[in-house]
């Protein structure tokens, strides 16, 4: 998928990848007392990155259905890329659902959750950076 010739999943990543790798820290730093509005950032920040995650997935998604069949070792990578996404999502997601709103305190389940979801952020990105650095995939080359 790209607007005025720029791909457009590689624009979005950039949010999800900030507001949800903030979102442990914040809660964390809530947690410990440290930051006392360390939960509201933490709530924005996972809300905002699973909103913006959802735009990307659908990006990612689009540009997914336009590897060739022919190249099966970047499809089987893409796919792992996908999974990895949907299990950060979903880790973030689960833990969005536990944390009790706004106004709730982030519990011990719920910082694993994001914890995990964070690590599984840094995953993903790496196989994202994979298919597109190494492998060419979604790069157009165009003589000049």
């Amino acid at each position: 998928m790209r607007l005025f010739g720029h791909p457009v999943h590689p624009m979005l990543v950039a949010f999800p990848i900030g507001l949800l790798a903030l979102t442990p820290v914040w809660d964390g730093l809530a947690w410990a007392s440290v930051l006392g509005d360390g939960r509201t950032l933490a709530y924005y920040s996972e809300a905002a990155g699973l909103a913006m995650a959802g735009l990307a997935i659908i990006a990612g998604f689009a540009d997914f259905m336009k590897i060739p069949e022919s190249e099966s070792a970047n499809v089987k990578a893409a796919l792992v890329h996908a999974g990895l996404a949907l299990c950060m999502v979903s880790l973030f997601g689960v833990a969005f659902a536990l944390r009790g709103g706004l106004a709730g305190r982030p519990s011990p389940l719920v910082l694993l959750l994001e914890a995990l979801g964070a690590l599984c952020l840094g995953v993903t990105g790496w196989f994202g950076g994979d298919l597109v650095f190494r492998r060419g995939v979604g790069v157009e080359t165009k003589s000049r």
